[in-house]
């Protein structure tokens, strides 16, 4: 018995031990499969002189057991393998036979004649009995090329690493930010529509803040190399250039330009050539991009928006300012953003400190800056105060805070009783709150404090430490 029976879809010369060749006719299809010898099943298009090392390749496969897989590979001339941008774009196009939608796939025999049953085989039935084999809805695109490959790099993706989504947004590893266009752009795109249809955004990297924004709206994907993903549609954002070879749509992909394209000279270098069509973000960025893509006319789409009720909540304004020091308890401030991020309660927490941002943040809301001189316009701006530590003295940062009305937030140390804070002043929150099992109690203190934010204080301080410094200083 053979390895490998080769459907040809036009006639190929070569001898194999291991490989049975069939001429591929429309007539006898379904005959010839049954009585194909080989173990496996796969097709060859229109190519001329296939190399040896392709063979080898999926010789080396069958060897292997599954029900299908995908075969994908790079391409190399004169032995070199020749980059993205220095490759000449080939022509493109599309032809609706079978061959240009199978091609790349290879299958058990006995699992593939299980999907094309059919008493009547023609072109049409058997179009379609592919169509649910492959689960792909229209043919791929076909690359016809001048010159002729090696074919090398196999990756091969079997059947239970298929990943099928309706909607991809592609992002690459242009995500690592927050204010970004096309990163609202997204975020805009699943609050508009992901109630009534399917999306999922597909990243190399992203920013963590990023991601649990995306998160709330659509589903979010790491790419991974030995998968291969089947959408109906791709999205792509121009800042991403590229759609990895692991993504294969069935209908269209979709280039998304958010920008002036004439303003980013530097983009040039990069190749557009693979999309069905481009879709820029308002008439003169349409019109700014001629010139950059391979059609006359690029379309436009005005960007959607949708506010959603819990955005126009109050926002909740915090500050804190610390030394780099365990004893200030930083991993708190983190405990709290959590919870203000599960409760979908807007906050901007601005933590003064002299060091850099800490790597591991994972809140949109926090955001570490560098110690300034007069810290006491963004005090008095805040709503809270916040010093969470396990020991002050007697805190000068509180101080101010009392001093300014500034209402605070802070741990149960005995210097706050000597400065006669109480429950009208402050939230004070335990220590053991902030144990993990004790978290729906911080939660409880951490909502009582914004439905109090707007709340006055009464400011307590006592003005008898003057005197006493009075009777310390001399004339």
């Amino acid at each position: 018995m053979k390895n490998i029976t080769i459907l040809l879809l036009k006639e190929y010369n070569i001898q194999n031990d291991s490989i049975e060749f069939i001429p591929y006719n429309e007539k006898t299809f379904i005959d010839d499969l049954q009585n194909s010898s080989g173990n496996y099943i796969t097709f060859i298009k229109n190519k001329k002189d296939l190399s040896k090392e392709y063979f080898d390749k999926i010789l080396e496969k069958s060897k292997e057991d599954f029900d299908s897989c995908f075969i994908n590979y790079n391409l190399i001339y004169n032995n070199k393998k020749v980059s993205k941008e220095e490759l000449e774009e080939p022509e493109i196009i599309k032809k609706p036979y079978i061959g240009d939608y199978i091609w790349s796939y290879m299958w058990k025999k006995e699992k593939l004649l299980e999907q094309i049953k059919t008493e009547k085989p023609s072109k049409e039935t058997i179009d379609l009995l592919f169509q649910k084999a492959t689960y792909i809805k229209e043919p791929l695109i076909c690359h016809k090329l001048d010159t002729e490959p090696i074919l090398n790099n196999f990756l091969y993706v079997d059947e239970k690493k298929e990943i099928k989504r309706t909607n991809i947004i592609y992002v690459g590893s242009f995500c690592n930010g927050v204010f970004n266009g096309y990163v609202t752009w997204i975020k805009n795109i699943g609050k508009c529509f992901s109630n009534d249809y399917k999306i999922t955004v597909l990243y190399d990297e992203i920013y963590d803040p990023t991601k649990l924004e995306f998160e709330k709206y659509v589903e979010v994907l790491k790419k991974e190399e030995n998968i291969n993903y089947i959408c109906d549609k791709l999205l792509v954002t121009y800042s991403t250039y590229y759609y990895p070879k692991n993504i294969l749509y069935l209908e269209n992909n979709y280039l998304f330009i958010h920008g002036n394209m004439s303003d980013y000279e530097h983009t040039r270098k990069y190749s557009y050539n693979n999309y069905s069509k481009y879709i820029a973000v308002s008439k003169i960025s349409a019109q700014k991009a001629k010139g950059y893509y391979p059609v006359e006319n690029i379309d436009y789409l005005y960007n959607p928006i949708k506010i959603l009720p819990e955005e126009q909540k109050p926002h909740l304004k915090l500050i804190s300012a610390q030394r780099n020091d365990n004893i200030k308890k930083e991993n708190r401030i983190h405990m709290i953003a959590s919870i203000l991020e599960e409760e979908n309660i807007p906050y901007t927490w601005s933590i003064f400190t002299d060091y850099n941002s800490y790597e591991k943040d994972v809140y949109g809301g926090i955001i570490y800056r560098p110690c300034v001189g007069n810290p006491l316009p963004y005090i008095q701006d805040a709503d809270y105060y916040v010093q969470l530590s396990d020991s002050e003295a007697y805190s000068y940062s509180v101080l101010e805070a009392l001093t300014l009305n500034t209402k605070i937030i802070v741990t149960p140390l005995e210097c706050y009783e000597e400065m006669r804070i109480d429950d009208k002043q402050a939230v004070i929150i335990p220590f053991e709150y902030f144990e993990p099992e004790n978290k729906e109690k911080l939660r409880k203190k951490i909502i009582q404090a914004y439905n109090n934010k707007n709340l006055k204080i009464e400011n307590k301080l006592s003005d008898s430490m003057f005197e006493d410094y009075k009777n310390i200083l001399k004339k």
